[in-house]
């Protein structure tokens, strides 16, 4: 796990014309130092400045970075952990003739990409970013890990960043150099908000490439951005990974127990690689309980795995005895961190500042102290993000599962004026089944959020949001509550409804026209589970809760559940497996 920043230039001309010059980019460098207190290397010359704050899990006294191919023509720097690039070594060696001098994943990778190309993405399991480039700077490629777990920010010399407000399986564009950066912080050239990025990212309609900074890029997850230098200019390409988190609503082949067990395991044993000692984050949720039930069968018992909690002084949101008692049954050496409100206001805007999001949220701040306190006592966590996303965990996937099975009742519709049709003859609360979720969330007036839902459960989330945005949302109503405030109620539904395209072009990323309909309630889980795994993850929960409260305290996160073999079974279920 590391950070870094660069620029690579077309040409000097280029670089002499650089605002601030190589003082102002070691200045913003050092902005992200917290990602990495093992070392900090530089490599400069005529057409690439590079920056690297590293902090080692393998080979600590090699591995350094920037770290130069072995034939002396090209220069890596990387962020995080490919666990299986031990395996992918003799392929690389008997095709390229290497001898690998260190048991560094960033030698694997740079040599490994010299003679399978780009080929080679496909091969890896891990969390990571990185960026290759030629020495003399002719080109470059940059990719990241398929759920965007490690962040990656570029900013292309003056690109509009509005072309990417829309889905597209390749996007093109010409600059004369590329900034490029693990945290927004760390890019060099001045910032100006962007107006339509920032409103997406405050209210909740997240998307993957667009930052609330004009001509600032994050490389969404999965994706390779390409740059050659041709005329004077870096022609560039990029290139979406498409492949949707599930195919079909009724699967190809619903898994055992024992499959999902065996995935997970192996997930797990993947991420304990490492020259340090790991712990885990553990709360009442079954997600870490499953992952620390794994970590204790697998690791060595001559030392206590570490546990790491966060509770809270009031009751409704506090599951610390709970998890505190699992890590005790695991035979783990529980650890327990108590916040009140006084210490989560104190940490918010420091976890504004280290995230890059503007959210009204308190979750994201929680993790921030978890992540200084677990740094007192190990480098790396293993942790729970990204079950929910891939297991349909969260409240907002039990809501749309809902709205399916309530349409049910009615007409079968195939679009959304069918839809609207079909509920003004057989409006919601017509069926005893409409009323399920709202009974469910909210007997007796209890507090949604402490009952497992983010919305009230009325359905009324999905009428709204099919007339607004022609998506069914299930978190519409706050999404439209948070834009009114800020807003006021015309200028919000009208700036909403102009959100409406690049919304749906979202939801069916991924998918061929035929094989899904945006309205049809047999697809809104499918849909949704793809829509909020390739934007909320990327963009608010590896921000928020994920590695940029970890890094913030120079803490490494892995995450099992966003593994290729879990993956993999995932993609393969039914909705109803779900």
């Amino acid at each position: 796990m590391c950070g870094f920043s660069g620029i690579a230039f077309v040409d000097t001309r280029s670089r002499d014309n650089f605002s601030g010059g190589l003082d102002a980019f070691r200045t913003a460098s050092r902005r992200i130092a917290h990602r990495g207190d093992t070392e900090h290397r530089e490599y400069l010359n005529e057409q690439l400045w590079l920056s690297h704050y590293r902090l080692a899990f393998q080979d600590t006294s090699g591995g350094k970075q920037p770290m130069i191919s072995q034939d002396g023509r090209h220069v890596i720097v990387f962020n995080g952990e490919v666990y299986n690039h031990l395996q992918l070594r003799p392929q690389i060696s008997r095709e390229s003739g290497v001898t690998f001098k260190t048991r560094s994943d960033t030698e694997t990778l740079l040599e490994g990409w010299k003679v399978l190309g780009n080929s080679l993405f496909e091969l890896l399991e891990g969390e990571y970013a990185f960026i290759i480039m030629s020495l003399d700077g002719t080109e470059l490629v940059a990719h990241r890990d398929k759920f965007g777990v490690k962040p990656l920010y570029l900013k292309p010399e003056n690109i509009n960043t509005d072309v990417f407000s829309e889905y597209r399986k390749r996007y093109d564009f010409t600059c004369r150099h590329i900034e490029f950066a693990s945290e927004i912080k760390a890019i060099t050239s001045k910032k100006t908000w962007h107006r339509d990025g920032l409103l997406r990212q405050f209210v909740g309609l997240f998307e993957p490439i667009r930052t609330p900074f004009q001509s600032i890029i994050q490389l969404p997850g999965g994706a390779v951005l390409e740059a050659r230098s041709r005329g004077g200019e870096y022609h560039c390409s990029l290139t979406m990974d498409d492949s949707p988190v599930r195919k079909s609503v009724r699967g190809t082949g619903r898994a055992t127990e024992e499959d999902f067990s065996a995935a997970l395991r192996a997930s797990v044993e993947e991420r304990l690689l490492s020259d340090v000692e790991l712990g885990i984050y553990l709360s009442g949720g079954i997600d870490s309980r499953a992952i620390a039930y794994e970590m204790s069968r697998l690791s060595d018992t001559s030392r206590k795995i570490k546990s790491f909690t966060v509770g809270f002084t009031e009751a409704g949101y506090d599951e610390s005895a709970s998890a505190t008692d699992f890590a005790k049954y695991l035979g783990m050496d529980p650890h327990l961190l108590m916040l009140d409100d006084a210490a989560l206001q104190y940490s918010y805007p420091l976890a504004v500042q280290s995230s890059e999001l503007i959210q009204p949220f308190t979750n994201g701040c929680a993790k921030w102290w978890l992540g200084l306190f677990t740094r007192q006592s190990v480098q790396g966590v293993l942790t729970g993000d990204g079950a929910d996303e891939m297991l349909c965990g969260y409240p907002s996937y039990r809501y749309v599962n809902w709205w399916k099975f309530a349409m049910r009742a009615r007409k079968p519709v195939t679009n959304c004026e069918e839809l609207k049709q079909a509920l003004s003859k057989d409006p919601l609360g017509s069926h005893p089944r409409d009323s399920l979720y709202f009974q469910r969330f909210n007997r007796s007036g209890e507090n949604p959020w402490l009952a497992g839902s983010s919305a009230s459960g009325t359905g009324q989330d999905f009428i709204d949001s099919i007339e607004v945005l022609g998506v069914p949302h299930p978190l519409f109503g706050q999404i439209s509550a948070i834009t009114e405030t800020l807003l006021g109620p015309s200028a919000a539904r009208t700036w909403l409804k102009a959100q409406a395209t690049s919304i749906q072009s979202w939801y069916l990323a991924g998918f061929e026209r035929d094989e899904v309909a945006l309205c049809d309630p047999n697809d809104s889980l499918l849909l949704w589970q793809n829509y909020f795994a390739k934007n909320h993850l990327p963009v608010l929960i590896t921000n928020w809760v994920g590695d940029r409260m970890e890094m913030a305290n120079t803490l490494e996160g892995r995450t099992p559940f966003l593994s290729s073999s879990v993956s993999d079974l995932v993609y393969k279920q039914p909705d109803h497996a779900l």
